[in-house]
């Protein structure tokens, strides 16, 4: 069953509320989906539907995300730019939506909205130092009366320049005008003048601001949502995690779906995903079981990061890994918490919402084991994360020496994940084979699982800490497994060489011999699947400049064992040339 609506594009915005039936929206992201004319839906490619900004009972209701700027995908090319890309007109497309905030608010039961350009408010903000009341009265006079020339025949007032109602717009902004000057101005804005709209919401934006009790210009009124736009021109929006989610209704988690999509890319780690996405499932049900984190254990290179990145994207939730190594506690040189929230606020679009809800991994935690009680890079750092696993309120900043802003970031809700090899810990727990005549002998060592004294003891983890994760350990690989990796993972080394060449035109052929000698170096070397982008690389760099230079020559390249060795040890099978008439 089809999508119904036209394929288009849309700014979703998320709302910052100023005060009852009073909100400033800005744009958050740029995404395609369906339309629907009839009922101003907008359904992005995901499946979820936003209402227009202005729509009453979104305005009356608590949903963070709504629509605006819709456009026919069709059209974009011709109205954002000749000769461009869908995908290149549509990075504009969002550009030009980021540089507006758009004012919402409900009067008297009838919704209002005006636009704001976010670069001129700010340099606004920047640049006015004094009470823009006190300023030169003599411009207040610039009003509709000296714009609005009049003909004297008809005694009626013609269109105003265009020049001049930005000009009064602005002023309006700024303050420039009393209230009741603002009044009159409104008064004058009969039938006649339809084709000044923005200037008519203008005003009615701002008299209503005034009438409310609040007798200050617009422009203090969003000084704290402008201070955290400041941030959006620093984030890099050709790829944005945050993008598309949307957090407003807790969807319930499913977990075949998931797996599924996530053994596609990690392979041999089934029992660790399936584990991970059933406790994330569970501590979704029910808000005690997020004051405890997971920890995710097993050897370097075995894919504890990319399998929180998997999940991460398949739920549609924020991700932040944070190297616990440069962690440390304030006033101490390193990162602390407060400056790593920063981090992910602006990575979420300075979005508080998202950043709320996202899923962090502290990585390399087994570095911060120690058994001194004043170490400052390990206990310390631990003591420091109890809270934060727990749930509690950060005043997240760019630098907690200097910087002013700030914004109070609340962990309650995220999904906290530790990982870290402990080496030490697993090596002790190998089971000696059976002493005595009667014992049976086995050929290969078997590993008991690890309990939380094994990591207080041998890994020197506070109790306290332990207490509040849930174990999860990620297998070791072997040949057998790495060779999967190499043969079945969408992403595996091997895939994305073929997808290399092929955008030449050229098939890259990889032996059987070449797999089980890459797989035999990689399980020898200890690097896990880390160390096999490397090993292919390198077996593959001279083949591919050739072919790279040559396209049209050669229709497939084979790679062997041989090219482990000796990189230029490849086989080039040249095209067949096509006879002529």
């Amino acid at each position: 069953m089809g999508q119904k609506g036209k394929f288009s594009v849309a700014g979703i915005m998320v709302r910052h509320p100023i005060r009852k039936n009073l909100f400033v929206y800005s744009c958050s992201h740029a995404i395609t989906g369906y339309f629907d004319e009839d009922k101003k839906i907008f359904t992005d490619r995901h499946g979820n539907e936003y209402q227009s900004v202005v729509d009453k009972d979104l305005i009356e209701s608590s949903e963070p995300y709504a629509f605006s700027y819709v456009l026919e995908v069709d059209k974009l090319p011709q109205v954002i730019g000749k000769g461009l890309s869908i995908d290149e007109a549509i990075t504009r497309f969002e550009s030009i939506c980021k540089q507006d905030v758009t004012l919402v608010g409900l009067k008297d039961g009838v919704p209002y909205s005006t636009t704001l350009n976010i670069p001129q408010l700010l340099e606004d903000l920047e640049q006015k130092e004094d009470d823009p009341r006190e300023e030169d009265t003599s411009e207040k006079k610039n009003t509709i009366d000296n714009y609005a020339k009049v003909d004297s025949s008809a005694g009626k007032k013609q269109k105003l320049d265009k020049e001049k109602i930005e000009e009064i717009v602005m002023n309006i902004i700024d303050g420039k005008y009393s209230l009741q000057e603002l009044k009159e101005m409104a008064e004058k804005l009969d039938e006649d003048y339809g084709e000044i709209d923005g200037l008519r919401e203008t005003l009615k934006m701002e008299i209503i601001s005034r009438d409310n009790n609040y007798e200050q210009p617009l422009n203090p009124l969003l000084a704290d949502m402008t201070a955290a736009l400041k941030c959006s021109p620093k984030i890099n929006y050709a790829y944005d995690p945050c993008a598309d989610v949307k957090l407003s209704k807790p969807q319930k988690i499913d977990i075949e779906d998931v797996f599924k999509k996530v053994t596609k890319t990690l392979i041999a780690q089934d029992d660790a995903a399936r584990r991970v996405i059933v406790e994330i499932a569970r501590k979704e049900m029910d808000s005690r079981r997020k004051q405890s984190g997971i920890l995710l254990t097993g050897d370097t290179g075995v894919g504890k990061t990319k399998l929180m990145e998997l999940i991460a994207k398949y739920l549609n939730r924020p991700f932040k890994k944070i190297d616990s190594t440069q962690l440390t506690i304030p006033g101490y040189v390193g990162k602390n918490i407060e400056e790593e929230l920063w981090d992910l606020y602006v990575k979420c679009g300075c979005s508080k919402q998202k950043a709320e809800n996202a899923i962090i991994f502290f990585d390399e935690i087994d570095k911060k084991g120690s058994s001194k009680k004043d170490d400052v890079s390990g206990q310390g750092v631990l003591n420091v994360l109890l809270p934060f696993i727990e749930g509690t309120t950060y005043a997240a900043s760019e630098s907690s020496k200097s910087s002013d802003r700030k914004v109070q970031i609340d962990t309650s809700n995220m999904i906290v994940i530790l990982g870290g090899a402990f080496t030490d810990v697993y090596k002790n727990l190998i089971e000696k084979n059976g002493v005595g005549f009667n014992s049976e002998v086995s050929s290969e060592p078997k590993q008991r699982d690890a309990k939380v004294e094994d990591f207080v003891q041998l890994a020197m983890m506070p109790e306290e800490f332990m207490g509040r994760v849930t174990i999860v350990r990620l297998n070791s690989l072997t040949v057998d497994s790495i060779k999967k990796i190499l043969t079945e993972s969408d992403e595996s080394a091997i895939n994305i060489q073929k997808k290399i060449f092929g955008k030449l035109g050229v098939r890259l052929k990889i032996t059987d011999g070449f797999i089980d000698e890459v797989s035999r170096q990689a399980e020898k070397r200890k690097t896990g699947a880390r160390g096999l982008n490397n090993l292919v690389d390198e077996a593959t760099w001279q083949a591919f400049g050739e072919v790279y230079q040559n396209p049209s020559e050669y229709e497939e390249v084979i790679i062997g064992e041989e090219a482990l060795e000796n990189p230029s040890n490849y086989q080039l099978v040249k095209r067949k040339k096509q006879a002529t008439n």
